[in-house]
């Protein structure tokens, strides 16, 4: 064998060997959605998520996507994948609320920070760092992977002229809003996405908060509530999280992370301009259906942002990671304030 050929097959055999390592040092991930896959924006996102890691990751991250219950339940997914028998979900961290109380500000928060404005305090304002440190204690690794704009106010089957008018309804909602819409005087209920519309067909709940109209209107509530309110006070944002088992994270490369993490990264900008044109598409939709889009009258909206400031520094009271959750929030908002209410 010449010494060119000699070469070539040097080469060709070092090239098989690295081969066979990045092969070998392969990742499988197991991931459910909370959602249905054909939801916009957040199940919608899963798949871009998915599709992106599967293009970047190559040989080296293999993905496997279910939409929602497929394997288990929704709401019991952190369990899952806490436990191992779950890789990793994607999902929202108000899912656990009730579990962490702290996590819900990473999820969205009444009257607080718009889009653009949470994700500078995510990845500027040390937000991430405190959200993983609450989640290494359960054995658990987020990583955030998506943002959705601002959610509407809510469907409901009676007018609210004043607070009043929300005294013993019964209305669908859930973290902290739920505790803000408890003090207005209403009944909270919370409900499973899936047990929504049924509800309140029947008249079992006469109102409800969901998401953005884009979303809504994939749920059809217009065909059961007449009243569409806006804004969604108790949601400018709403972040939604890749969560991963610690053990499989830890057993993962640097640059196995590096390609979950820039994934979500643009996740994050795929969700949030995904769902413009879609959620104008909605509005129009449901004026043609005969619902009448209405805004909740100043007064009313003062008194869910005192009732919002009182439930937030109850939770800050009872739990020392909320406190710390929330003041470093506050800390970040009031540092950009002055850019960010004169932005626009």
């Amino acid at each position: 064998m010449g010494y060119k050929s000699k070469l070539f097959a040097g080469v060709a055999s070092l090239s098989l060997l690295a081969a066979q390592a990045f092969a070998a040092g392969s990742t499988r991930l197991e991931i459910q959605s909370a959602w249905p896959l054909t939801l916009p924006a957040s199940g919608a996102s899963a798949e871009h998520f998915a599709k992106q890691l599967e293009v970047s990751g190559a040989d080296s991250l293999k993905v496997r996507l279910y939409s929602a219950g497929k394997l288990v339940p929704s709401l019991q997914i952190f369990d899952a994948v806490q436990q191992g028998t779950l890789d990793a979900g994607y999902t929202s961290p108000l899912y656990v609320a009730g579990r962490f109380p702290a996590v819900q500000l990473f999820g969205g928060v009444p009257f607080g920070p718009d889009a653009l404005e949470y994700v500078g305090w995510i990845y500027n304002g040390g937000g991430l760092d405190i959200w993983r440190e609450i989640y290494a204690k359960q054995g658990v690794v987020t990583v955030p992977c998506g943002i959705m704009d601002s959610e509407a106010g809510g469907w409901y089957k009676f007018e609210i002229n004043s607070i009043d008018d929300l005294k013993g309804k019964k209305i669908r909602f859930a973290g902290l809003a739920g505790e803000v819409m408890k003090k207005s005087g209403a009944s909270v209920v919370l409900l499973g996405g899936g047990d929504i519309y049924p509800n309140l067909e029947r008249g079992v709940i006469d109102g409800t908060e969901f998401s953005m109209p884009a979303i809504d209107a994939a749920m059809g509530f217009e065909k059961v509530a007449p009243y569409y309110y806006l804004p969604g006070w108790h949601q400018p944002a709403a972040i939604t999280e890749l969560i991963i088992n610690k053990r499989k994270w830890d057993r993962m490369s640097a640059q196995q992370h590096a390609l979950i993490e820039n994934a979500c990264k643009d996740t994050m900008l795929w969700t949030v301009t995904s769902t413009s044109v879609a959620n104008s598409e909605a509005i129009e939709k449901f004026k043609a259906a005969g619902t009448e889009i209405k805004s909740f009258p100043p007064s009313v909206l003062e008194k869910f942002k005192s009732s919002t400031d009182e439930v937030l520094k109850e939770q800050s009271e009872k739990n020392a990671d909320f406190k710390r959750v929330l003041d470093s929030l506050n800390a970040y908002r009031e540092k950009v304030a002055l850019w960010s209410k004169n932005r626009s």
